[in-house]
């Protein structure tokens, strides 16, 4: 053969192979509602609709029955819980989690406005707000949801997901002034508004487009712009117009005018997308398929989990304080998605492991996920695609080395219990609600917080979580947490909203007044129930309003009898997230061990060793009223007593 033919057919096999190694989504034309395409010259107002944009391909239906875009949706109904009327679904949309957000959905059907909080399309924007800088001031439930779902489809009279008829359609043949999903608290007239915001359609951007502006979409949906929010997102140009639009860009959620702006429901947002910039669109107007990506970068992930992860376990996804992060991993190396199969796949369930908080779709739980034993100790890691490490090291020889005679801890004690324990991250510890309002304290030196975005600002230094325990130790951080409710007869408590506390407690001048350190080295007064006095005040207020038989929940359940506040012991356990990320790189030397025996034993074993000793409320009204910020008997104990162990196991 000669050279110059062969020249010719490796020209032709590069010529063919790059497209391969260089593989990226074609070029799509954007479609708006009624898919009709959106070029310069036609439909260039309005916004896209990733139904069907996305949906043209895609089987859109398959795809958004995945547990991140129903949150508990597919299996809700009124009653879902026999005992607790206001728990609708095990999914985010549906279920009280107010480390989360202290907003509870609605039912389906109410009989009274009281026992209503958020209806579905207050859900989706009601109280998200940013400042005039365009700072975090409180985040309203929709912004980490991707769309689909329960933001799409309503519900029908059992409070089940009727995927039936979109939110648009239901709302015009159910005009009921107290309907879960078609009511509201917000607008002018108390009814919802979808017609003219539209429905939050599954956002495929959010995960698959490599620079997705999150903050964008937001804003859309706090305007309650909910059919613009994907445009938005996704950086395709600029949204003119709102329906709502707040009077005080500045006020937070202890101001009078938080909530406070006006409602423009006659003319509709206008899109004006940048058809002459070449990244975005092609010169006949089509969006550039090389922006997406068929494999979520983690910076997608944490558009939504990163805050998240701040807040509730001090966790920063960094490589300065994450080992697999260090090492090169991504999100999605280990969070894959659940399927042997294509079409398994392509419900886009996606890989999780076991948490007592998150309840959505337990079924689920563990299924194609990857754990530490299962990639470091049974030889299942496998290097899938470029850049990733060329293996996952056994650490049962060092382990042996350093620690002699102490395997039997590997039973006890969760791989993340040594390994995870210098949390970056000053995260939310205590929630206190009982003035009405979300009043955080970090869990690094309580100092109390003004926004959402305090919570992922580093530590002053790492700090050791608590423990959990469960099957074994676990490294978790607790909410504590102080609120009020009204007990319903079957003896359960029901949440009250917080505007009805808020409300009570402006009618009080004599709550107690704490001083309160904040995270950037200021003082604050914040006003607290600590005091009998301020417990029966409160509870007074409250039945004026409607709500007989009020209660208020902190170390114990408090109510009145005969005049006087009687208590009595409560329930359920504290509240722990687990900390399943946040693997300590070894050389920081800060893993429980890592000096070997004896000394790395002492760790845990010393009398004031955090692994035992870490102090934990146990009397929240307390340490508020005599104590904050120290944490100390008898407002606070050891963890081990919380586990009936009279001290610290000895070292032997």
């Amino acid at each position: 053969m000669s050279g110059n033919r062969i020249k010719l057919l490796l020209s032709l096999f590069f010529i063919l192979l790059v497209p391969v190694l260089a593989w990226g989504h074609q070029d799509v034309w954007l479609k708006n509602e009624q898919g009709d395409k959106i070029t310069p010259a036609q439909n260039k107002t309005d916004p896209y609709s990733p139904r069907k944009t996305c949906g043209a391909c895609h089987n859109y239906r398959i795809i958004t029955s995945g547990y991140h875009f129903q949150q508990g949706f597919d299996e809700m109904r009124d009653g879902y819980d026999k005992k607790r009327s206001w728990v609708l679904s095990p999914g985010m949309f549906g279920k009280w989690l107010p480390t989360a957000a202290a907003g509870r959905l609605a039912p389906k059907s109410n009989k009274d406005v009281r026992q209503m909080d958020l209806s579905t399309y207050d859900w989706i924007g009601s109280r998200g707000k940013y400042d005039a800088r365009g700072k975090v001031l409180s985040m309203s439930c929709g912004w980490c949801h991707p769309g689909g779902g329960p933001l799409e489809y309503g519900r029908d009279a059992q409070g089940k997901a009727d995927d039936s008829r979109t939110l648009m359609d239901g709302e015009s043949l159910n005009r009921k002034a107290l309907d879960g999903d078609f009511s509201s608290l917000d607008t002018p007239d108390g009814r919802s508004r979808f017609r003219e915001s539209g429905v939050v359609e599954a956002d495929c951007l959010i995960c698959h487009l490599t620079d997705y502006r999150m903050s964008d979409r937001n804003e859309q949906l706090n305007r309650r712009n909910y059919r613009w929010a994907a445009t938005a997102g996704a950086g395709l140009g600029k949204v003119a117009g709102g329906l709502f639009t707040y009077a005080n860009p500045s006020a937070g959620p202890d101001h009078p005018q938080f909530a406070a702006g006006a409602w423009n429901l006659s003319r509709r947002p206008v899109t004006s997308y940048a058809w002459s910039d070449r990244r975005l669109f092609a010169a006949d107007g089509r969006m550039r398929g090389q922006r997406m990506k068929k494999t979520p970068a983690s910076k997608n992930c944490l558009l939504c989990h990163g805050e998240g992860d701040a807040k509730n376990t001090g966790t920063l996804h960094t490589a300065k304080s994450d080992a697999h992060v260090q090492a090169g991993l991504i999100c999605a190396d280990c969070h894959g998605l659940v399927g042997k199969t294509g079409r398994e796949r392509l419900r886009h369930q996606i890989a999780k492991g076991r948490s007592p908080i998150l309840t959505a779709r337990d079924d689920l739980d563990g299924q194609g996920m990857k754990t530490c034993t299962g990639c470091h100790i049974q030889g299942q890691y496998r290097p899938f695609r470029p850049n990733m490490p060329k293996l996952a090291k056994n650490p049962l020889v060092v382990h042996e080395k350093r620690l002699p005679q102490a395997a039997f801890h590997t039973y006890l004690v969760a791989c993340n219990g040594c390994h995870a324990n210098a949390q970056p991250a000053r995260a939310m510890v205590l929630l206190d609600m009982s003035a009405g309002a979300e009043a955080g304290y970090t869990a690094d030196h309580l100092e109390g917080v003004r926004r959402p975005s305090d919570y992922a600002l580093p530590a002053r230094e790492p700090w050791k979580p608590w423990m959990m325990r469960e099957t074994q130790y676990d490294p978790a951080v607790p909410k504590w947490m102080q609120w009020f409710g009204e007990r319903m007869p079957n003896g359960e408590i029901r949440p009250i909203p917080l505007r009805y506390v808020r409300k009570a407690a402006r009618e009080r001048n004599d709550l107690t007044v704490v001083l309160v350190d904040l995270p950037d080295g200021g003082r604050e007064k914040r006003r607290t129930v600590a005091t009998d006095g301020n417990i029966a005040g409160m509870i007074t207020q409250l039945v004026k309003m409607g709500f007989r038989n009020a209660v208020y929940l902190s170390d114990r359940i408090y109510q009145m009898d005969k005049g006087k506040v009687v208590a009595q012991p409560l329930p359920d356990k504290t509240l722990y997230y687990p900390i399943a990320h946040g693997v300590v790189p070894l050389k920081g030397g800060a893993t429980y061990g890592a000096k070997g025996r004896p000394g790395g034993c002492m760790d845990c074993h010393k009398d004031q060793a955090p692994f035992f000793s870490k102090m934990e409320i146990v009397s929240i009204r307390g340490f508020m009223q005599q104590d904050y910020p120290v944490l100390k008997a008898p407002h606070a104990v050891p963890q081990y007593k919380s586990w009936k162990l009279k001290g610290v196991p000895s070292f032997e």
